[in-house]
């Protein structure tokens, strides 16, 4: 090269350094030197390096191209290019202008060497050409990024925030909602298994039993009343687990029957009923009842049994009751000669925990093993008491279960030597309370009901009675009979001791039907034990029934296809009027009838007064609370009582109460 133009081509580079210089200050430091095109060398940067040139028809090299004339730092006159040039829009491709405007020589373009290079080109560019240097410009780009993210994640805050800046209206603590009325569901009546003869010792649980004796009868009657408007609900007898069983009534359409209604068309009341007897099954049933205008429909069930021979001769009967979450039963024995079952049974379709404590005459008895007793869904579990409480004479249990509701019932039977002493259900009563009231009460002639005790310990009509908390209680018992209040040989005192049972005998009071009343001074559990017999040594019964729930609105009840029934009725404190109709065998409703009660006596109805085929009763009240039981006798000695069901339940209402 010659030396005039190594000299000016050094000029063009100083030219160019100052107009960098002056233009971007910053640009000669941060931006490294440029290659130069092939054959030419970048000052400070060692030999030579060539620059593959970029073919016109490549089709990559409009793209190249475009991009090459916007490099950042590159040795040509677009990146120097003072604002308002024209000259760069008339480059041709493939030339690079000289720093001073001219053409020096055609030399190929540049090739960039990746993507992000060649877009920030541009911007360099445009800081060539007046705009704000290259580092000023991403450092305010920066900050107004931080700045937008600080404003969003404060505009996240206030929000979330807002809740408790201003929070939502709520009602008053203690403000009055409106009831949620929740339609009632199937009623549902667990019966209890047939009486069954234990085998072997009996000790633990679940029992291995057999049949009482080839004369026993055991059977379920069961029946249902429509509504006003006749329309019968769908009621079936089943097995615990849903399975096997009888059908009452047909189960009508889920949208018909949910259909509430009044009278018959005509005005008149349709009412009338169906009645199944005589179901001979020896495990325990259910009767399901289908709802009516979303109110529980009436049907009622019950269990009797009955044998004149083997070790369980004597008359048993129970009511077939809603399963319940605390049940208590008082009375029972495990003395020599006495054997006692209780039986639990799960007709829910959950698992069932079961807690039982037992109180005997010394107070509570500890049993780890009854703590938690487990019951799946639709199964039955028995438990032979004596494992638990030997010898006692008064035996109070307290049973509660968790998750699925349980019926508890006793089997209880008597055998003295060879001759049997009777057999019953002890069912639960009404819940622990100040007062219970036990109807339904027969005794024998004293002189009779003293030759009977002359012969066997056990052989005695008494009150039981449990205190249910550690105050122990004090009581005071009135027995009420046909021409009402009878003075109690002895007083009618009664002292029970912490938690623990005592007994009361009922010697020396006149036969006939008695109401019992007991008062205490806390929470009690009570049941009255009868004897029936003629002649000492000779078979006898026994039965027991336990505190009863006043009459309501409306109850069923079902009547045994043998015995002689009577209906036992009182209202202790006051007057009162019950009403009652019969429904026949046919399903027809019979003219009602009704009974005043007053001065506390006891007044027993025959159903045969109401009528023939009677096959069930159908009882309501007013007044003071009055109190009723279904008392069977058959033969000479056998004697059952079927306490008064529960009232079936209506819509049931739900308080929903908001509270922040």
């Amino acid at each position: 090269m010659s030396e005039s133009r190594r000299e000016r081509r050094e000029a063009e580079r100083g030219s160019k350094r100052r107009r960098i210089s002056l233009g971007r200050p910053e640009a000669a430091e941060q931006e490294p030197a440029r290659q130069e095109p092939a054959g030419q060398t970048v000052a400070g940067q060692g030999p030579e390096t060539p620059v593959p040139a970029v073919r016109a028809s490549d089709p990559a090299a409009p793209v190249a191209e475009e991009k090459a004339v916007g490099a950042p730092g590159a040795g040509n006159a677009v990146d120097q290019a003072p604002a308002g040039n024209d000259d760069a829009a008339k480059r041709e491709p493939g030339k690079v202008e000289s720093g001073n405007g001219g053409s020096e020589k055609d030399e190929p373009a540049k090739a960039l060497p990746s993507k992000p290079k060649a877009r920030n080109a541009g911007r360099a560019a445009k800081a060539a050409a007046g705009g704000r240097p290259k580092k000023e410009h991403t450092a305010g780009r920066k900050a107004m990024g931080v700045a937008g993210s600080v404003a969003v994640l404060c505009l996240g805050a206030a929000a979330i925030a807002a809740g408790s800046l201003f929070p939502p209206e709520v009602p008053a603590q203690g403000a009055t909602t409106e009831l949620t009325t929740l339609p009632a569901g199937d009623s549902l009546a667990t019966c209890p298994a047939s009486v069954r003869l234990l085998k072997g010792a009996g000790n633990g649980t679940d029992p291995e039993f057999a049949p009482a004796s080839h004369e026993a009868k055991s059977m379920v009657g069961a029946a249902a009343l429509s509504d006003s408007a006749g329309r019968i609900p769908g009621a079936q007898l089943l097995e615990t687990d849903g399975s096997d069983g009888q059908q009452l009534a047909p189960r009508l359409d889920e949208a018909e029957a949910a259909t509430l209604t009044g009278a018959a068309q005509d005005g008149s009341s349709g009412r009338k009923g169906v009645v199944l007897g005589g179901v001979s099954h020896d495990e325990p049933l259910s009767l399901h009842t289908q709802p009516l205008g979303g109110v529980q429909s009436l049907g009622a069930a019950a269990r009797y049994y009955t044998a004149t021979d083997g070790d369980l001769a004597g008359l048993a009967a129970a009511p077939c009751a809603a399963p319940g979450s605390e049940s208590w039963i008082a009375g029972a024995s495990t003395t020599g000669g006495t054997t006692s079952i209780l039986h639990l049974v799960n007709s829910s379709a959950s698992v069932s925990q079961v807690h039982i404590d037992l109180r005997g005459a010394e107070g509570m008895i500890p049993a780890p093993n009854l703590e938690s007793v487990a019951i799946a869904p639709g199964e039955s579990k028995s438990l032979v008491l004596a494992a638990y409480a030997p010898n006692e004479k008064s035996l109070s249990l307290k049973v509660v279960s968790s998750g699925g509701r349980v019926n508890a019932t006793i089997q209880q039977s008597t055998l003295r030597g060879l001759v049997p002493g009777g057999v019953d259900y002890l069912v639960a009563g009404t819940p622990a309370a100040n007062s219970q009231v036990i109807p339904g009460v027969f005794l024998l002639d004293p002189k009779q009901a003293g030759e009977l005790a002359g012969s066997a310990e056990d052989a005695v009509a008494e009150l039981h009675v449990a205190a249910t908390s550690a105050e122990g209680a004090t009581v005071k018992v009135r027995v009420l009979g046909a021409s009402g209040e009878v003075a109690v040989p002895g007083g009618g005192e009664l002292v029970v001791a912490s938690n623990a049972t005592a007994r009361l005998p009922l010697t020396g009071l006149p036969s006939g039907a008695y109401t019992v009343v007991v008062e205490g001074d806390s929470a009690v559990s009570a049941a009255v034990k009868m004897v029936r017999g003629t002649k000492a040594g000779e078979p006898m019964d026994q039965a027991w029934v336990p505190g009863a729930a006043r009459i309501g609105s409306e109850h069923l009840v079902v009547l045994p296809e043998f015995g002689n029934a009577k209906l036992v009725l009182n209202a202790p404190a006051d007057s009162a009027t019950v009403t009652v109709r019969p429904l026949g065998k046919d399903g027809s409703l019979g003219a009602e009838k009704k009974i005043e009660l007053s001065g506390s006596k006891t007044v027993t109805l025959s159903p045969g007064d109401l009528g023939s085929n009677v096959a069930a009763l159908v009882l309501s009240a007013g007044g003071a609370p009055s109190y009723a039981a279904t008392v069977i006798e058959e033969g000479p000695v056998g004697i059952a009582v079927v306490p008064l069901g529960d009232a079936p339940v209506g819509r049931e209402g739900v308080q929903v109460q908001l509270r922040h």
